[in-house]
């Protein structure tokens, strides 16, 4: 279910609080649970985690929009580490394995960046650990060029974002970088579990509280009334798996 489909079940639920409402003193249940005061706290409920996932989301962007600027560039990056490297009269088989470190980040990068999109919020759990492991491969293979280059004494270049310790913070902020988007997806997906037990998985979900205002409801005016007939056409959908 997209995002907009739990924000019309909330819509759908202040809805029938207000038809409900306006029944007066007509409306007076036996169940505590479906009392105005009980469907007022949890539509706010419902709002306040239909909020929260909209806030864990734009979290999320933001923090996979950082990583893409901390990773962008990163592949001619390695193209300019590998022609130093191979120019400072490093051995031979050193100079292969630069050239092996350069080809795995491109490799790593390549048909991966898509991934987390942020057009398909419902599914970037899923999506993020293919996403992550080419991130954290391309880290990977970094910190193994510089690794080669401390242990090479012949490079030793004037370029300051070629030096180790440049290339070293470098390394640093692309991790940080990737735990964030871990971590917003962490947030976000907590907030989604959140928001799915007070719509749909709660006893006193908004799901089933609309459940039981349509029957008593119902039970009060009869199936063919137009109080009924104002309530019994909102729709509540709930997500496949709930």
């Amino acid at each position: 279910m997209a995002e907009t489909g739990h924000a019309k079940n909330v819509a759908n639920f202040e809805t029938m609080i207000s038809f409900v409402t306006a029944y007066g003193g007509d409306y007076k249940p036996a169940n505590a649970a479906i009392n105005l005061a009980n469907l007022n706290a949890a539509l706010a409920s419902a709002q306040a985690m239909i909020d929260g996932v909209t806030t864990g989301l734009i979290g999320w962007k933001v923090k996979v929009n950082d990583r893409e600027s901390e990773f962008a560039g990163i592949g001619k990056f390695m193209t300019r580490l590998n022609a130093s490297f191979a120019s400072c009269g490093a051995p031979p088989n050193a100079v292969e394995d630069m050239k092996g470190f350069a080809r795995k980040v491109a490799g790593a990068r390549k048909g991966k960046i898509e991934i987390d999109d942020p057009n398909t919020p419902e599914n970037e759990a899923a999506h993020n650990s293919v996403s992550q492991r080419s991130y954290t491969q391309v880290v990977e293979h970094f910190d193994a060029a510089i690794e080669l280059c401390m242990n090479t004494p012949q490079f030793t270049p004037n370029e300051a974002d070629l030096q180790v310790a440049s290339m070293q913070a470098k390394s640093a902020a692309m991790k940080v970088a990737n735990t964030n988007v871990t971590n917003s997806v962490t947030t976000l997906s907590n907030n989604r579990i959140s928001r799915d037990d007070v719509l749909y998985t709660d006893a006193t979900s908004i799901f089933e509280l609309a459940r039981l205002v349509k029957l008593y409801v119902k039970s009060l005016y009869g199936q063919g009334s137009p109080q009924f007939n104002q309530i019994s056409g909102l729709k509540f959908t709930k997500p496949r798996g709930l």
